[in-house]
């Protein structure tokens, strides 16, 4: 049995014990805290017990609004650790969870009265400039490689929030600022290691279990396996600039109509964001990313600053890795939300702008915002059934947020988010399953549309015991 704040590298397991812990129901508040008594089969990696000192830290969830007791965490170090994980799980017979960044909006990756399988430790980074590619580990949080591949003059097109896991972010697909110009996180993808639902390692590619790997490229996170390790594709970097403007409030249908007729469909080089907050904001904001000259952008701007009363645009040139750390901003710590997505696959009509902002005048709290992000140019350039990703003809993603720090609060903007969605249903198709929300109606064809019944398929070939399962997993 582990002493109270000790941590090694080998336990050994529950084993005959498990049903006398309380694993065949819901175990209480008091059993939550008490260690295993015997283990007959091994645990290896830092094994975190209710008991040690440091559980209520590796518990917490991304988004605090959930609370949940795993009856262990394991932080793995190796692919060992994580094929030991998966079999001791197995053979006790309790819900496993991998966690990469520990991102998931409804905390899907931490599981009550269940193993968290969390792949911190493996968090190599190599580089190969002369064939172009990287291996990065799955524990790999976002800001850190984007640091690391800057060292050797190269880049990922991923997202930019600072402390996501590459790979959640890889396997449901991958949208960001470069998306436009080199595609998703997932099509830059060469190949992926995991373990399987029998803790066996496997190795995933266009000739390595080619179906795996179609279903590995946005099919979501912890579905067929947990993943170890990724191969991609990277792209020389030098120099990019951020554009900057903004708006009054007043001129947000304007400026949302002459965005989406422009985002989308802009140079490839070029990745405009807009976010709206509700009114008490005073203005709606765009940023952008641009890979090419500064002097370029005035022109290429030109079609959006044509609408409303725009600011005076900001330039600022400056290496990609100062870009990411920008556009990253905070380190990203902990708070209450809820988020969901929509996708455009047209323009939104006069009637569906009409919803959105009135949506947005009705928000309850100045914390309530929709973001706007343009999909287009590489992204759309690759059918939709090359991979499991399905929204290759959508024109933008649609995230509607809220988030709040007083409990009084919750309530109203849960109900905000979840009626602005209804409302804008009839304008806008599928979700970003990146963006998980576990009040989706019928998610499961929102996040994979025809693709699905594919990946139901993969899914009954590669674990048709349903190890890795969830709330929101493959059927």
């Amino acid at each position: 049995m582990p002493r109270r704040g000790t941590t090694r590298r080998t336990f050994v397991g529950l084993g005959s014990v498990a049903l006398a812990w309380g694993w065949a129901r819901p175990l209480s508040a008091a059993s939550r805290r008490s260690p295993p008594r015997a283990q007959p089969v091994s645990l290896t990696g830092r094994v975190i017990w209710p008991q040690n000192p440091d559980y209520d830290e590796a518990r917490l969830t991304f988004n605090t609004r959930y609370s949940r007791f795993p009856a262990g965490i394991v932080v793995c170090d190796n692919t060992g650790d994580v094929q030991n994980a998966v079999r001791w799980a197995r053979q006790e017979n309790i819900p496993l969870r991998a966690r990469s960044g520990g991102h998931s909006y409804e905390a899907f990756s931490v599981v009550d009265d269940g193993l968290v399988i969390d792949v911190g430790g493996l968090n190599e980074i190599t580089v190969d400039t002369a064939r172009g590619e990287a291996v990065i580990g799955a524990g790999v949080r976002l800001l850190d490689l984007y640091r690391r591949l800057w060292e050797y003059g190269v880049a990922l097109p991923a997202g930019t929030c600072p402390g996501v896991g590459i790979a959640g972010l890889t396997l449901g697909g991958g949208i960001g600022f470069l998306s436009r110009q080199y595609g998703l996180t997932c099509d830059n993808l060469r190949a992926v290691d995991l373990v399987d639902a029998n803790g066996e390692t496997l190795r995933a590619s266009e000739g390595e279990h080619a179906d795996l790997f179609w279903a590995l490229r946005g099919g979501g996170g912890g579905n067929f396996g947990i993943a170890t390790a990724f191969t991609f594709r990277v792209h020389p970097f030098a120099g990019v600039a951020i554009a900057t403007v903004t708006w009054p409030w007043d001129d947000v249908a304007e400026v949302l109509d002459a965005w989406q007729r422009w985002a989308p469909f802009a140079d490839e080089r070029l990745t405009v964001a807009l976010g709206i907050a509700n009114p008490s904001a005073g203005v709606i904001s765009a940023t952008g990313l641009f890979t090419g000259v500064p002097d370029e952008l005035p022109t290429l701007l030109a079609p959006l600053l044509g609408a409303g009363k725009p600011s005076a645009p900001q330039f600022q040139p400056l290496s990609f890795l100062a870009a990411a750390e920008q556009l990253a901003g905070p380190s990203g710590d902990h708070a209450n939300f809820k988020n969901t997505s929509a996708l455009a696959d047209e323009p939104l009509s006069p009637p569906a702008i009409a919803t959105l902002v009135d949506g947005l005048r009705a928000a309850p709290t100045a914390s309530n915002l929709v973001g706007l992000f343009p999909l287009g140019g590489a992204i759309g350039a690759i059918d939709p059934a090359a991979t499991a990703f399905p929204h290759r003809r959508a024109l933008f993603d649609l995230q509607y947020q809220a988030y709040w720090w007083e409990a009084a609060e919750e309530q109203a903007d849960i109900a905000w988010v979840d009626d602005l969605r209804a409302a804008m249903a009839p304008y806008t198709t599928g979700a970003y399953v990146n963006y998980i929300d576990a009040d989706l109606p019928n998610w499961a064809t929102a996040y994979y549309g025809d693709n699905l019944a594919r990946l139901e398929q993969v899914k009954t070939a590669y674990d048709p015991d349903d190890v890795f399962n969830g709330p929101q997993s493959i059927p």
